[in-house]
């Protein structure tokens, strides 16, 4: 077969043609993308203050009462609130002499105009490095300073907090995240052996909810999507005291809360919020009346691969899932 370089005068005009034809059909494309929020117009936006009030910046500074100088740091492009939107986080330092701090921002947007929702302190004269927003999670990458350490050192610790949206506002949250995905079963570790550090199937698994009632009414389990699970993280403690972190999934969003556990089997959650995602009727109702059974939850039980979460008038059962990387208290 013969092959070569020479097109007919037609073929190249068809060619031509074809050519203009995708062009357009690309400029149709990229008009429909969501629009970024971009530096520039941040540079010039109204932010929220820890006090309460507001600071509009002119360029990417100002200085309010007080001679308080402030200055827009550090910007990120990123969907905060699921609405396919394309929303931004900011990071702010206040310079106030003594003391200089810096604070993230979530800023939506709401079609052509953009608006701070949540302003949270990041920190006193530490460093950012760096803002992402991953699938609705901020990850700013800092430096900090040493335990003990004087505020007149410079930061030399780096560390990577995650934020959340909430319906609480900006979060601090936890990850915990599954580094085996293999199923496993928990290993016969039971509560109510005297001490709740002695249950390391809580950390070592995430938890997949089975089954919930409270009073007339059940779950349906078919509602969410996705399987619901917990995942629980702590810091060595006194073994009849122990605090730690959840964080998991609904039906419909990410939830985070803060959990305490003491006198044997006694459990209670904290703090408790979920992301912004906007979903169905059902999920939503199912996410809700979970979140609140889960605010009631006052004692726990292992047995097995099967835990217990018991609250007034019902019961949250869950099963043993996929192994986790996080560690038990007390344990290396």
């Amino acid at each position: 077969m013969k092959t070569g370089i020479f097109r007919s005068g037609s073929v190249t005009r068809n060619l031509a043609l074809a050519g203009l034809l995708v062009a357009a059909l690309g400029a149709v494309g990229c008009g429909d993308e969501p629009e970024a929020i971009g530096r520039e117009m941040l540079e010039n936006a109204t932010f929220l203050t820890l006090e309460g009030g507001e600071i509009t910046l002119t360029g990417g500074v100002t200085t309010s009462e007080g001679n308080v100088r402030h200055e827009l740091l550090l910007t990120a492009d990123g969907d905060l609130d699921f609405d396919s939107d394309i929303d931004a986080v900011a990071v702010l330092a206040a310079d106030r002499g003594r003391e200089r701090f810096l604070t993230l921002h979530a800023v939506l947007r709401d079609g052509d105009e953009i608006r701070d929702v949540s302003a949270r302190l990041i920190g006193d004269r530490i460093e950012v490095h760096r803002a992402e927003i991953l699938d609705g999670m901020i990850q700013v990458r800092v430096r900090v300073r040493r335990p003990g350490d004087p505020v007149t050192v410079r930061p030399s610790v780096d560390r990577t907090p995650y934020f959340a949206l909430t319906s609480r506002g900006l979060t601090s949250v936890a990850l915990i995240d599954g580094a085996h995905r293999e199923d496993a079963q928990a290993g016969g570790a039971e509560a109510g052996n005297g001490t709740p550090a002695a249950t390391p199937t809580l950390y070592t698994h995430e938890w997949e909810l089975e089954s919930f009632d409270r009073g007339d009414w059940s779950a349906n389990l078919r509602a969410p999507r996705e399987p619901v699970t917990l995942r629980f993280q702590a810091e060595p403690r006194d073994a009849a005291d122990v605090t730690g972190e959840v964080a998991g999934f609904a039906g419909c969003n990410r939830i985070f809360a803060s959990f305490r556990m003491h006198e044997a089997e006694a459990m209670r959650f904290y703090g408790l919020t979920a992301m912004r995602r906007l979903c169905g009727e059902r999920p939503t109702d199912f996410e809700q009346r979970l979140l609140e059974a889960l605010r009631s939850v006052r004692a726990f039980r292992i047995e097995g691969d099967r835990m217990t979460l018991a609250l007034r008038g019902g019961t949250i059962r869950f099963r043993a899932g996929r192994r986790l990387d996080s560690h038990t208290p007390g344990m290396m």
